[in-house]
């Protein structure tokens, strides 16, 4: 793949693991912290096991798959459904919120608010450049380079692991948004950016570059 293709895959990447992190910091507030857990997606939210507590942890999932697809660099038509659908829904809400003038996005643990019309230049230049990445991939396939299922970066995934004793400890010592609650949250930051480094294009493996 050329460096320009490596460049947008990059930006592409890192902006899909951003706007994923939510989901997975909610994931763990549900198992570890339920007190504080609140959520909501407009009309859609939970707290602890009440709600619609099963949407974070499905959502992370598929994120996790979906870098999985995209690391092997198999089942190409799917990877690309997955991102460019993921995009356009995070652009669709972000616009509708903007439009609608009550959409804001709330991190509670930092007490940071943005409304979405922040947000909404951002969304847009990514959906393109996912458009892009998409449309440039399609066109060379053959540069994508293919990994084995079985094959998994294990030290990103192994430090993620170390990461979980400590979240489980601050959030039990932590109450509301304290500094334990917070390094605990931040720990949850990382560890996801580990996983997603894990599933994701191996660093050692014997490459075989061939059409998807």
């Amino acid at each position: 793949m050329s460096t320009s293709n490596n460049r947008l895959r990059s930006w592409v990447l890192t902006w899909t693991v951003l706007t994923t992190t939510f989901f997975w910091t909610t994931t763990m507030r549900i198992l570890f912290k339920p007190e504080i857990s609140d959520w909501r997606l407009f009309s859609v939210g939970g707290k602890g096991l009440s709600g619609s507590f099963w949407l974070p942890p499905l959502v992370a999932l598929l994120a996790v798959g979906l870098f999985y697809l995209e690391g092997r660099g198999k089942w190409r038509t799917l990877y690309h459904t997955g991102l460019i659908s993921w995009q356009l829904a995070l652009t669709a809400l972000v616009a509708y919120g903007s439009w609608d003038g009550t959409g804001h996005i709330s991190f509670g643990t930092w007490g940071i608010t943005l409304d979405f019309y922040w947000l909404l230049l951002p969304v847009v230049i990514f959906v393109l450049l996912a458009v892009l990445l998409v449309s440039k991939e399609r066109k060379s396939p053959a540069s994508v380079p293919q990994h084995p299922w079985t094959s998994w970066n294990k030290r990103p995934f192994l430090l993620a692991l170390l990461l979980l004793p400590s979240i489980i400890l601050f959030f039990r010592l932590g109450t509301g948004f304290n500094w334990q609650v917070k390094l605990a949250v931040g720990a949850c930051i990382v560890q996801w950016i580990l996983l997603t480094e894990a599933v994701g294009r191996p660093y050692a493996s014997t490459e075989t570059v061939s059409s998807t």
